[in-house]
């Protein structure tokens, strides 16, 4: 891919961390949109004054306006209400459903082409939402790719090795329902459950369930943003060095495991055109329960979606 026009819609905690992450990386030419423009401003200041730290050349731009969009190659979706303590990430869905409907429609107008990354929650919901509503939209959302990250965290801690040395990935929808797949996580090639008990390996999957949570609950009137940042530079360096790295994004279902016409967190190649193909890992019994589950929980959600189109 080309020198990039990386458009981000939401100049927030993930927002502007994304960019400051992506610059770093010199992924491209990152725009930050928010619909207060000093906000916007303040933060491109600040991430552009530390430049010379990681040596990049290339500032990100504050943006005015969503009309910047035109020319965006990959727009991320960050902006919406974040989530507060005792709420879930459901609640957001009627407040977060406006926001994304009106980026979305200016993403069609000037950027149709464009790979849209969905960080918005409840972004399951919402990326189903979005490809409903403009089928030809080459959008996806984060699913658990956050989650993924979190766990590999957690299975190293309680294993007592580099995080670099472990492997993992969680299924299904970003929230409590979310399946880790111990039966495919591994520690250096050797498979988890050979190196933590049952009993270890059950506090490893409540502790990546409950994680986000547990953040908001200490920060009280918002949530975490480090992991998720780097994840979605992740996501996007992907694309943008076509690595057709592995991510479990919602993607729309067209089959997989027998489900149609929702959005699930599945494992995702990650290249130049988005979301390539995805690698569907073989479930047991107990797995597939809980992944139809999630199927089954998402379509409720949908039905409850006011989504006039």
């Amino acid at each position: 891919m080309a020198v990039s026009k990386i458009f981000i819609a939401g100049a927030g905690n993930i927002g502007a961390s994304c960019a400051e992450v992506m610059a770093r990386k010199q992924l491209g030419r990152v725009h930050l949109y928010d619909i207060n423009e000093n906000f916007a401003l303040g933060q491109v200041m600040d991430i552009n004054q530390a430049s010379p730290s990681f040596g990049s050349d290339t500032p990100v731009r504050a943006c005015s306006s969503i009309d910047e969009l035109e020319g965006s190659d990959v727009v991320v979706i960050s902006a919406g209400v974040a989530r507060h303590a005792g709420m879930s990430r459901l609640d957001l869905l009627q407040q977060n459903l406006d926001i994304v409907r009106g980026i979305g429609s200016s993403i069609m107008s000037y950027c149709p082409a464009a790979k849209v990354l969905l960080i918005t929650n409840p972004v399951d919901v919402l990326a189903w939402y979005l490809k409903d509503r403009w089928p030809s939209m080459n959008v996806f959302g984060l699913g658990c790719s956050l989650d993924a990250l979190r766990f590999r965290f957690f299975m190293a801690e309680a294993a007592g090795v580099s995080v670099n040395s472990v492997a993992g990935t969680v299924i299904g929808l970003h929230n409590n329902s979310m399946i880790p797949l111990v039966n495919y996580a591994t520690a250096g090639g050797v498979p988890i459950r050979r190196l933590l008990s049952g009993p270890e390996i059950e506090s490893v999957i409540n502790k990546t369930k409950d994680a986000g949570t547990a953040i908001v609950s200490k920060l009280i009137n918002r949530s975490g943003f480090y992991a998720a940042s780097n994840t979605i530079a992740e996501i996007i360096e992907s694309m943008v060095f076509n690595k057709r790295a592995v991510f479990p994004l919602s993607v729309w279902c067209r089959g997989e495991y027998g489900h149609h016409d929702i959005c699930l967190a599945l494992p995702a190649v990650v290249g130049e055109g988005g979301v390539h193909r995805l690698v569907v890992p073989d479930l047991d019994e107990d797995e597939r329960r809980m992944l139809d589950a999630c199927a089954v929980e998402i379509k409720s959600e949908i039905e409850k979606t006011a989504s006039p189109k």
